[in-house]
């Protein structure tokens, strides 16, 4: 059959048997696209970072339709150069003081933060409170909202990096991962040598643990307390019973506390022999007397 010379002004009631040798010219449908970005990450990272390192301030947005807060660093010059008259720390300090009432929900969920985090405020050092880390509570000091550069960040960690480097876990709320051992020298007593596996480890130590930290309580007095050794060890360590020279008394005594034969815990220089005899013949062997002598 041969189609008509003009089209029927009605679609026929019954689809035809057989498709179309060509596609329609467009598609049948359009896809969706969501007007707002969403603050979680892909599934698939990309391959290079997506920036958005810079610490900018919240400035209103009065475009219509688009009212809100943004963070893109594109404010006009007016509110750039009185950012404590127009700016924010906060996307919220923001949004209450340029849209409140029945705009507000729609300023706090209109435009995600332009950095990776996603997240809404910045932080600041709180010298003027408690000076123990940083706050994202928008109430920083006019000074660092002018220099919002230098004295806010984007994340607790940048600023607690930037201003608490000598004490970054506290100033965090975290801990490092132990990688030379739990313990530690106790200096808060200076009249005791002792050191300490109780967890309490100062963030200074923590933040060079290659030199406070031992895996061992003996490695620990030996290393900062080896002018007093024994009282460092306490009754914690008995020693490896094994024997070391005393040049002092002449003789060898046994690595151990208490009376003689035991001559306290040996240093961590000294050699260890497993009999009296053997350390005499290779420590004293000018000495015949050095196998009776006591300590």
């Amino acid at each position: 059959s041969q189609p008509s010379s003009e089209p029927s002004s009605q679609p026929s009631s019954e689809p035809s048997a057989e498709p179309s040798s060509e596609p329609s010219s467009e598609p049948s449908y359009q896809p969706s696209v969501s007007t707002m970005p969403s603050c979680s990450p892909s599934t698939t990272p990309t391959e290079s970072p997506s920036g958005g390192g810079d610490v900018n301030l919240f400035y209103p947005e009065w475009k219509q339709d688009s009212e809100g807060c943004r963070n893109d660093g594109l404010e006009p010059d007016y509110m750039a150069v009185n950012p404590t008259e127009w700016l924010s720390s906060t996307k919220k300090s923001c949004c209450q003081k340029y849209f409140g009432g029945y705009m507000y929900d729609d300023c706090m969920g209109r435009y995600p933060p332009d950095h990776d985090d996603c997240n809404t405020m910045l932080f600041y050092p709180d010298w003027q409170g408690a000076n123990e880390g940083c706050l994202d509570d928008g109430k920083e000091p006019y000074y660092m909202l002018s220099n919002h550069k230098l004295f806010l960040s984007n994340t607790r960690d940048d600023c607690c990096k930037k201003f608490y480097e000598w004490d970054f876990f506290s100033c965090t709320g975290t801990s490092p991962e132990l990688t030379h051992g739990e313990f530690y020298p106790d200096y808060t007593d200076s009249s005791t040598p002792t050191c300490l596996d109780d967890g309490n480890i100062p963030t200074y130590m923590l933040n060079d643990q290659r030199w406070y930290l031992s895996t061992t309580l003996r490695q620990c007095c030996e290393r900062h307390f080896h002018y007093n050794i024994n009282a460092c060890l306490g009754t914690s360590y008995g020693g490896s019973d094994k024997w070391y020279v005393k040049f002092d008394a002449r003789t060898c005594a046994k690595d151990c506390v208490g009376a003689s034969p035991c001559g306290g815990v040996a240093a961590s220089w000294d050699e260890l022999f497993d009999s009296k005899e053997k350390c005499c013949e290779t420590k004293m062997f000018w000495d015949i007397r050095c196998r009776t002598r006591s300590v």
